[in-house]
C-alpha cells in the first residue's frame, strides 16, 4: 500500500530501543505503535518483532504487518506459519490472507509446493484474493488433499478465479466431498458459471444430508436462475430447517413461477418471521393473483415487516 505518513526518525529510534527492552509488554506496545506509523522504515523492526522470544509480541507483529506490503513481509509471515505458538500461526495466516500485492504470488506458489496441513491451507487462502491464473492448477490438485481445511481453501481459490476449466472439479467436490463445509463452499463457488452443467450438482446438493449444504444450494439455484430446480426448491419449502426454507423462498421469487404460490403461501403462517418476510416478497415477485388470499391474511401479521411486504406484494399484483 502507499505510505501516507512519514514517521519521525527520533520516534522510530525510540521504538527501536523499546523493541530491545527486557519487558515483553513494552516490546508489544512498541510493535503496536510501529503499526500506527504506516512507514516502510518500520518494517525491519516489525520483522524483528516476528522473531521475538515472546509469542505475544510475535503475534502482535504478525497482525501489525497487515498495514504494509512487500515480498519480504510475505516471506516472514510464511515462516511464521510454522511458529510453535498457535496464536502466532493464526495471526500470520490472517495477515497473509489480506495480501493484495500480486508480486507475492510467485513466492506463495513456490512455498505451496512442499506445504502441508495448516500451512498449505494458509498459502491457498493468501492466493485466493490475488486471483492469479497460475494458482488454478495447484488449487485443483489441492482439492484432493486429505485435510478438509486445505480442500476448503482450494475451493476458495477456484471460486475467485471463476475458471470454467475447474467447473467439473468443483461439481465433483460439491457432490462427493466427505466434509460438509467443503461441499457447501463448492456449491457456493458454482454460481460464477454460466454453464448448464452446474444444475446436476445444485440439484444433488438440495438433497444433501446436511442443512447448510442444502441452504447454499437453495441460494445458488436462484442466483443461477435454474428453472430445473423449481421442483426441488418447492420441496425445500418443507425442509426441517427454516434457514433452508428462507433461501428457497428467495430463489422461488427469482424464478417467478406460479407453481410455487401455494408453498410460499403456506410459509406465511410459519413461526419464523424471516421466512414469512421472504415468502411475502417472493409472492410479490411472482405476481400471481392466486397469492392474494394468502397475502390478505398476512396483512394482519404480528410482524410489521411482514405486513409491509405483504402490502407491497398485494399492491404489485393488483396493479399488474
Amino acid at each position: 500500500m502507499e505510505m501516507t505518513q512519514a514517521f519521525d526518525e527520533t520516534d522510530l529510534h525510540t521504538l527501536a530501543e523499546r523493541m530491545g527492552d527486557e519487558d515483553p509488554a513494552v516490546r508489544r506496545i512498541a510493535v503496536m505503535e510501529l503499526a500506527d506509523a504506516v512507514d516502510s522504515d518500520a518494517i525491519p523492526l516489525l520483522l524483528q518483532g516476528l522473531r521475538d522470544r515472546d509469542p505475544h509480541v510475535r503475534a502482535e507483529a504478525a497482525r501489525a504487518l497487515d498495514e504494509f506490503d512487500g515480498v519480504e513481509k510475505v516471506a516472514a509471515l510464511i515462516d511464521a506459519l510454522h511458529d510453535a505458538d498457535q496464536a502466532v500461526r493464526e495471526a500470520a495466516s490472517e495477515t497473509l490472507a489480506e495480501t493484495q500485492d500480486p508480486a507475492a504470488a510467485p513466492l506463495l506458489l513456490e512455498r505451496l509446493g512442499a506445504a502441508e496441513g495448516f500451512v498449505r491451507a494458509a498459502l491457498l487462502r493468501a492466493l485466493r484474493g490475488l486471483r492469479v491464473p497460475e494458482a488454478e492448477r495447484p488449487a485443483i490438485e489441492a482439492i484432493e488433499d486429505s485435510d478438509p481445511q486445505v480442500r476448503r481453501e482450494a475451493v476458495g481459490v477456484l471460486a475467485y478465479l471463476k475458471a470454467e476449466s475447474a467447473l467439473l472439479s468443483l461439481m465433483n467436490v460439491a457432490m462427493k466431498d466427505p466434509a460438509t463445509e467443503v461441499r457447501r463452499a463448492a456449491v457456493g463457488a458454482l454460481v460464477f458459471s454460466s454453464s448448464d452443467r452446474v444444475h446436476k450438482a445444485v440439484l444433488h446438493a438440495l438433497k444433501d444430508e446436511h442443512w447448510t449444504v442444502r441452504e447454499e444450494a437453495a441460494a445458488a439455484a436462484g442466483k443461477l436462475q435454474l428453472r430445473v430446480a423449481l421442483a426441488g426448491l418447492i420441496e425445500a419449502m418443507q425442509d426441517s430447517y427454516w434457514q433452508v426454507r428462507v433461501k428457497a423462498a428467495t430463489s422461488l421469487g427469482k424464478l417467478g413461477d406460479s407453481a410455487a404460490v401455494n408453498a410460499l403461501g403456506e410459509a406465511l403462517s410459519h413461526e419464523i418471521g424471516n421466512l414469512r418476510k421472504e415468502a411475502a416478497a417472493a409472492l410479490g415477485e411472482i405476481g400471481d393473483r392466486a397469492a392474494l388470499p394468502f397475502l390478505t391474511v398476512a396483512l394482519r401479521d404480528s410482524d410489521p415487516d411482514v405486513r409491509k411486504l405483504a402490502r407491497w406484494a398485494r399492491d404489485r399484483i393488483a396493479s399488474a
